[in-house]
Order: structure tokens, then sequence, then C-alpha cells
């Protein structure tokens, strides 16, 4: 005999409500119940979702007798998503600008002690939650975030957030290309490591120390007047010297090296384009060969809008890519004969 479907939310908030003070043994049982339901095809996610928001809904009232209330929900949510029940965007959409803040939190504390950080990262990456979105309105932004992700332990799910946070201070400390590159092993997967978001921060951070150092900020430097000839040559020799570590990781990859010249143009773009700044920095990727040739046409003829500033970077630099498509024409003919 089956339960009417309208009453099976109804049914599962008892079964979660019952569980609630019961041993970890008993809950888990309760979990594997609802989930057998769902395997059976009586219980739905958007069955599991009312339970659970009704079983919320309460939460003031059960808080009295069971004070850890909220962690038991997201051992129930967690093993919900662990089974398949449903998927932590489902989980996520009511409890979106910090609803029942911390809960969504737990949940993925729990989901990373009952499977495993890789697993986790994996899945939160697919399910394409936006994290900022999940605090309440107060802390929507990126530092803040970090900040309470570490607090519970949880910033593995954003590993460039910290990279991005961490890199230019360890650039600071010590720039030699060997110290920077051990850094980035010892802190950074290597699944990471052919990502284009890795490779932004990568080159962002390499272009804001050298511009920090050839041009200190206390410096009331015009961004429409040329550096010095010492300036130059101070430019070209810092970027000599992290050479190795920008053709470690984007040698052989065009579509990284494309995210570098991309990193380049909003570098030149936040700094309101100095003075013939973006066409060195082209000349001397080529001349260095940290980026090839194929990867400067696809930057030319690229159409994203991701990133501000691409009119004004093509003219700056429209004569020269002209040039190289050229010399690239050129050097195909003289192959070919």
């Amino acid at each position: 005999m089956r339960a009417p479907k309208h009453f099976l939310p109804e049914m599962l908030s008892k079964v979660i409500i019952l569980s609630l003070d019961r041993s970890d043994e008993d809950k888990e049982k309760a979990s594997s119940l609802i989930s057998l339901l769902k395997q059976e095809g009586i219980a739905t996610s958007d069955n599991f979702m009312q339970a659970f928001l009704n079983v919320l809904e309460q939460c003031p009232k059960l808080e009295v007798d069971i004070p850890l209330v909220k962690s038991y929900l997201a051992q129930f949510a967690a093993r919900a998503i662990i089974s398949e029940l449903v998927s932590i965007s489902e989980l996520a959409q009511p409890l979106e600008s910090g609803t029942h803040f911390p809960l969504f939190l737990l949940c993925l504390q729990q989901l990373a002690k009952l499977q495993d950080r890789e697993w986790l990262t994996e899945l939160f990456q697919q399910s394409k939650v936006n994290m900022q979105k999940m605090l309440p309105e107060i802390d929507q932004n990126k530092d803040r975030m970090l900040e309470i992700l570490e607090g519970k332990g949880l910033s593995f799910l954003f590993p460039l957030l910290k990279l991005e946070k961490e890199l230019l201070k360890q650039i600071k400390l010590d720039p030699s290309p060997q110290t920077i590159y051990k850094w980035i092993k010892d802190n950074i997967s290597p699944k990471l490591h052919v990502d284009k978001g890795f490779v932004n921060i990568l080159m962002t951070s390499f272009l804001q120390y050298i511009s920090s150092e050839v041009s200190p900020p206390s410096d009331e430097t015009d961004s429409s007047s040329a550096p010095s000839k010492e300036q130059l040559e101070q430019e070209k020799q810092l970027l000599l010297s992290f050479k190795p570590v920008m053709q470690k990781f984007l040698h052989d990859h065009v579509d990284l090296q494309v995210s570098a010249l991309y990193a380049l143009q909003v570098h030149c773009y936040n700094s309101s384009f100095p003075k013939g700044m973006l066409l060195r920095f082209f000349v001397h990727f080529y001349d260095m060969e940290i980026i090839e040739e194929e990867a400067f046409l696809a930057w030319k003829e690229d159409i994203t809008q991701e990133f501000p500033g691409k009119g004004k970077a093509l003219f700056q630099v429209n004569q020269w890519l002209t040039w190289l498509e050229t010399a690239e024409e050129e050097e195909s003919e003289e192959e070919a004969d």
C-alpha cells in the first residue's frame, strides 16, 4: 500500500524529525530508508526538498530540545546528495543569500567528512553553484568568502582564490623562479596547472610585481609618459627572470597562452594602458619564446567579451600583429619551396 503522493513530504519530514535525537546509526538508517524510497520510485528529489525545508522551518522549536539540529539536518542533506536523491544545486537554491546560514556550509562539511575533499571539489565545481551568493549579503565578496571558508575548513573548494591572495606575496618575499615554482608545486594541485584561471592569476601576479618594481606606487608617474631607458631595461630583465616559470606552464598550450595575453590586456586596462606597455610585452613574449605566433593570432581573432579593454588593446598592437602574420606567411612559403 502506497501513501498518497501529497502526503510524501509530510511523511519524510516525520522520518527526519523522529530520528534527529536518536543515535548516528538510527539517523543513517533513516537516510537509507529515504534513499530506498527514491530507488523504488516512491519519493522524488522535490519530495525530499519539501520535507527538508519543512523541518528547517521548525528548527527554532526543535533547537530547544536538540541544540545540534542544523548539524544533523546537514548530515541528512549530505547523505541525500551522496545517494543522488538531490543535487548540490537543488539543495543550494532555497539557501541562497545566507538563508539558514551556515547550513549550506555545514552540508559541505558533512560531504567532505562522509566522502573526501577531491570528490566534493569535483562535484561542487560541476554544480556551478555561486558560493558568494550562498553567504549573507554583507559577506558577498571574495575576501570575506575566503575568510569564512577557511574558518569552516572548506577553502580547499577554491584553491585559485588562495593562490590569488598568496602568490604575489610569495613573489615579493622571494622573486627567484626556483622558489616561486616550488611554492606553486607545493600549494597548487597539478590538475589546476592547465586551468585558465590559474594561468590568469600567475601572469597577473608577475605583471603586478614587475610594474611595482619598475614604477613604485609612490612614484608620480603619468601613464601617458614613456618610461626611462633604465626602467625599460629593468622591466625586460625582470620578465626574463620569470621566463622559466612562465614557459613551464605555458609551453605547448596555445589556449593557456591566449589566457596569458588576456591577463596582460586586463593588467594594462587596469593601469589605464600605460604608453607602449602592451606592445612592449607582446614583443618580449614573442622574442623570449614565452608565447607562440598561433596564440597571438588566436587572441586577435577571439571575440569573447569576458575581459575589458580588448578594443583599445587591439588598436595598440594591430600593426605588430599584421607584421607577425606576414612574417609567418613568408616563413610558410619558404618552407613550402
